[in-house]
């Protein structure tokens, strides 16, 4: 009897730690979309300057789909479509809307604002994966994403509070906060369907083309894009695909908190970007807010129980 139990109790341990290894796994996966994002705000303004809103969307999400096509045929997992209506309509809202509000953004605010309003998902994400079964709130976690949204704010408002927003932006600071809380409920829905395959994120793709482009006809005129732009929307299709498909496996199972803390790292590295190609100047608020939201992530992505139990043990 008494080998059984430990028969059994070293498989539950076995079996812990490859989830844990799993978790983490997959959290570092969804670093690897954080990296393609960060991008995402250059490659947009560089599109943005000539191509029309819808235009470029549906020229994005047919990149992606198409992508996403040749996948689901060479592996023969075409009959993984078959889900469940309400995964589809979420799906569609969450990858297709968060980009047209991001996108439409870009048109009536300057690309930096955008990036870091949009940004504010991460701590959205952090606030609503308490409600989710088998999760609670941590304080790390909590500060982490509050010193973050803290280094967004100063830099959106140069430091002058409320006061220091620009009413000229306004209309693309509210398609940016549209397009973080699209995203940040995306992302905790997504976190409820963990059986659902990653690939459906082209497909979602494929439909947010198709109402593009029937959107572009009906408002915008077709503007022939340059081999410039040519090449950046197909890189700017793939890349998202590539950055939907990271993501949706890690939110599935990797640690959506700490993946929410660690987003904050994108828009900091996308600034620097943008600093860079000289689309956005240095400043000191700029490093003030890049300063808090390295230290949120370090509050965030820290082992604190490990940490007090090292301490614990020092003083016995």
């Amino acid at each position: 009897m008494l080998e059984y139990h430990l028969t059994v109790y070293g498989g539950l341990d076995e079996m812990a730690e490859v989830r844990s290894d799993d978790t983490k796994f997959s959290t570092t996966i969804g670093c690897g979309a954080l990296i393609v994002w960060s991008l995402y705000a250059w490659t947009v303004s560089e599109l943005l300057l000539n191509l029309p809103i819808f235009q470029t969307l549906f020229l994005m999400f047919g990149t992606c789909f198409f992508a996403m096509a040749i996948r689901l045929t060479l592996t023969k997992k075409w009959h993984l479509l078959k889900q469940p209506l309400l995964v589809w309509v979420v799906g569609v809202i969450g990858v297709c809307g968060s980009d047209v509000a991001y996108l439409t953004a870009v048109k009536y605010a300057p690309p930096a604002h955008v990036d870091f309003i949009d940004y504010l998902w991460p701590f959205l994400v952090i606030l609503f994966s308490g409600f989710l079964p088998r999760e609670k709130f941590t304080w790390p976690h909590i500060i982490g994403g509050l010193l973050g949204f803290i280094g967004v704010f100063l830099l959106l408002t140069g430091g002058d509070g409320l006061l220091g927003l620009q009413k000229n932006y306004m209309p693309g600071y509210f398609f940016a906060f549209t397009a973080a809380i699209i995203w940040s409920l995306y992302t905790i829905i997504n976190r409820l369907y963990r059986e659902t395959p990653i690939e459906l994120v082209g497909m979602y793709c494929g439909i947010g083309a198709i109402i593009a482009l029937i959107l572009h006809f009906r408002v915008e005129i077709w503007v022939m894009p340059s081999l410039k732009e040519s090449c950046l929307v197909a890189l700017l299709g793939l890349s998202s695909g590539l950055a939907y498909l990271l993501w949706g496996y890690a939110t599935q199972k990797g640690n959506l908190k700490l993946l929410g803390v660690m987003a904050y790292f994108t828009p900091v590295l996308s600034m620097g970007l943008l600093v860079m190609s000289g689309k956005e100047p240095m400043s000191y608020m700029l490093i003030v807010a890049c300063v808090l939201v390295i230290f949120g992530v370090m509050v965030g992505s820290m082992n604190w129980e490990n940490i007090k139990g090292r301490f614990s043990s020092l003083e016995a």
